[in-house]
């Protein structure tokens, strides 16, 4: 079974209102709330490509109760959430001429709370796959780490989508992909990366750290695939991009599902490459027939492997 877990889920409430005036009144002429969580991206991806996920992380409040059920009763969304005293957060997304968005401050979880969801992971076998994505929560220690830990003491196969120290942290229990986008990559090794081959130099440093498979997203520019052995790049897809949101889940899901699906690492960074297109040219997540039709238009190159 998949299981994907987010640690620190939220309502995402996107309001659009045609000239925001800052310090003024204004009024929305679009309003809606949607899940927002990285994990949560994945397993609504996933299940949109034909495959069951089951859905892990915190959830809490009056929040949390409307988050769950809104997964459950709209998207019929498998999910064994742990329930903690603190409130899921609720992001705010307003979009105008220009795009502001607000992240509230991540829940704090007690020891007891995470002990429940560490015990649930602990259960999980190598016949399994976690997706740990997004950003922690506050507690007393790194959360990721520990996870990834759980998952390497029962050879479990994880997937890593998270920033910096997250990331630094837990890549040491090698994960089976790692996929940070260009600005985390650079943030991750803390230098500038202005061509290819620094693309390609980094990325590998990431399989040396422990990571298995590594997709490097650059948005409108492609991605770049590493592992120990290839080197892949992808060209741009041409379209307009809508809506940034939840293209790299996107990603994450559409490699799952092509590695489950036996597919070669190529072919199933293109099925990536693909379904992060999808999300990027839609208002919403990737769907299975825009997948379909973006494929057949995903151009995947080889590039000399160096050493």
């Amino acid at each position: 079974m998949i299981y994907t877990c987010t640690l620190n889920p939220a309502i995402d409430y996107r309001l659009e209102v045609d000239d925001f005036q800052l310090g003024k009144l204004n009024r929305a002429t679009f309003n809606k709330f949607s899940a927002g969580g990285k994990g949560i991206n994945v397993s609504l991806v996933l299940k949109a490509l034909g495959l069951e996920s089951i859905a892990l992380g915190f959830m809490g409040g009056f929040t949390g109760i409307y988050l769950q059920q809104y997964l459950t009763e709209v998207h019929q969304l498998k999910n064994d959430y742990t329930i903690i005293k603190a409130p899921t957060r609720i992001n705010v997304k307003l979009a105008s001429k220009e795009n502001t968005e607000i992240n509230a401050v991540a829940p704090t979880v007690s020891r007891e709370e995470r002990d429940l969801l560490i015990g649930k992971i602990d259960q999980l076998t190598e016949k399994d796959l976690l997706v740990l994505a997004g950003s922690s929560i506050e507690a007393d220690d790194n959360f990721y780490e520990l996870i990834a830990k759980t998952c390497a003491k029962n050879n479990v196969p994880f997937i890593i989508d998270a920033e910096e120290e997250n990331l630094r942290k837990s890549i040491v229990h090698k994960p089976l992909l790692v996929k940070p986008n260009i600005h985390e990559l650079e943030r991750y090794y803390k230098v500038t990366i202005n061509d290819e081959a620094s693309i390609v130099t980094h990325a590998k440093k990431l399989v040396q750290e422990g990571a298995n498979h590594v997709i490097v997203s650059l948005g409108r520019d492609g991605a770049y695939y590493v592992s120990k052995t290839h080197v892949y790049r992808a060209k741009p897809v041409e379209g307009i991009a809508l809506n940034p949101v939840g293209a790299g889940d996107s990603m994450v899901a559409g490699f799952i599902f092509g590695m489950l699906e036996n597919q070669s690492p190529k072919e199933s960074f293109k099925l990536a490459v693909a379904s992060g297109t999808a999300a990027a040219f839609s208002y919403d997540l990737a769907s299975q027939e825009a997948v379909e039709t973006i494929l057949p238009n995903v151009e995947i190159n080889e590039v000399p492997y160096e050493d």
